[in-house]
Order: C-alpha cells, then structure tokens, then sequence
C-alpha cells in the first residue's frame, strides 16, 4: 500500500513537471510579455519548489526555523497570485474607466478587510497571522473572480478563453485552500500529509488548464460568442446589453470623479 507521505513526493514531483512545462510554453509564446505578472508568479512558485526541497533535504535548521521559512516563500507566492488577479482584472475591465475604478476601490476594500480580520482573528499569535492571512486572502480572491466572471457574462463583457481559464485555474486553487485548510485547522490534524497531497492534486489541476489554455492561446484571442437565438434578436439584445454597461461606466466615471477619456 501507497503511504500517503509516497504520494505527496509523487505529486510534488509531478506538480513540479508541470509548473517547468507551463513556464517553457509561456516563453514560447511570448506570454510574459503579455500577462508579465502571471509569469512572475509561475517562476515564484517555481523557485519556490526548489527553496523547500533544498531547505528540509539539507537539514540545517531546526523545525521551528525551517517552518517560519517555508511559509515566508507561501507567502510570497500567494501575494503575487494575488497582483496576478488584479492584472486579469485590468485586462477584462480597463476598458471602462468608471468600472474599473470602482474595481480597484473594491480591491483594496477586500485587502484591507482581510489584514483587519487577520490581525483580530490572530490573537497576536504570529503563526496563525500567517496562516489566517493566506486563508482569507485566498478566499477573498476566489470570491473577486467569481464576481468578476458574472458581471463579465451578463454585460456581455469580452473575456477570452486565456483570461477566463486563468481565472478558473486561480479560482479552483483558492477554494480548495480554504476548504482544505478550514477543515485541517478543525478536525483532521492528523491526516495533515495527506490533505498535503491534496493540496498538490488541486494546484496540478489549475497548471492542467493553464497548459491547455496556454497551448491555445493563437486561437483564444479572439473572442466568439455564438448566438442561440436568432441573429437579428440576438443583436439587439447585445446593443441593449451593450447601452447599459456604458450607461453604468459614464454614472461611475461621474460619482467618482474621473475623467471620461473619450469625452
């Protein structure tokens, strides 16, 4: 029988395959130029494979040190996963100046919600600041995309097959961290290496769309959207959908107090 600490170093070496083989079709297609923040988070989370692997192969630190270590890297990598949905949110929404203001207030608002909670929930113990934080930064960004998806869908805002996986890939990490986590935090300490390789399992899953996503990216740049129903009627309803997004934009560029670019 498989030992589930086996599993977890099989699946950490798979994992690792695939973040080499995702970062090598990125650099072929010219994607860093592209989604330069996206790249920046694949190459940290690559790094980062090989920072903890050295770190608990070379044993010279004690356990307390080697933790706060690992987790400092955690951290690092969930902080740009982070930068890497505002840049997807800025490539689907910059397109309306009003919208999009309104979704960087709306950003910073979560952020700093999640750091007031963290530092309360904490209780000035350090350990759980790090592991509250991560958790709720994590499920607040699965709820962003989330958000983010639904608006784009019912105002027939343009998201192309790229953007819309990566959003998938970050969202299906974040809620399994923060279901993983919660329920590892409560009742099962015990199983902690094999909820590990859970871990793993789900983040291999969203490199698995991110390599497919990306091995398509020629053909995912131009967005269809193919009717139901009638042409005729389906325009129409596109121009309707259409009038109230920039109806919506021009409100929030004038509640905010921006200058409307095209005016």
């Amino acid at each position: 029988m498989v030992e589930p600490l086996q599993l977890q170093t099989a699946a950490w070496a798979l994992s690792s395959t695939l973040e080499l083989g995702l970062f090598v079709q990125l650099l072929r297609r010219k994607l860093g130029r592209v989604y330069p923040l996206f790249f920046a988070y694949l190459l940290s989370t690559i790094l980062q494979s090989i920072a903890v692997a050295a770190l608990y192969r070379g044993g010279n630190f004690d356990k307390l040190t080697t933790w706060k270590i690992a987790w400092l890297t955690q951290g690092v990598v969930v902080f740009l996963r982070a930068l890497v949905l505002i840049e997807l949110a800025r490539k689907v929404l910059s397109g309306y100046i009003g919208i999009w203001a309104l979704a960087r207030r709306l950003l910073l608002g979560v952020a700093a919600f999640v750091l007031v909670s963290d530092l309360l929930l904490s209780e000035g113990q350090w350990q759980w600041l790090i592991l509250n934080g991560v958790r709720g930064l994590e499920l607040a960004m699965a709820a962003v995309i989330v958000t983010m998806l639904m608006f784009a869908r019912y105002y027939r805002v343009p998201v192309n097959s790229f953007q819309r996986s990566l959003a998938v890939g970050l969202c299906l990490f974040s809620i399994f961290y923060v279901v993983n986590y919660s329920l590892l935090e409560r009742v099962l300490q015990e199983y902690v290496v094999l909820w590990n390789f859970f871990g793993i399992f789900s983040f291999m899953a969203s490199l698995l769309v991110w390599i497919k996503a990306v091995t398509r990216y020629a053909e995912s740049e131009a967005v269809a959207l193919p009717p139901a129903i009638s042409p005729e009627l389906h325009g129409k309803l596109s121009a309707e959908v259409n009038t109230r997004l920039i109806l919506l934009n021009r409100r929030l560029i004038q509640f905010l107090h921006l200058k409307d670019p095209h005016s």
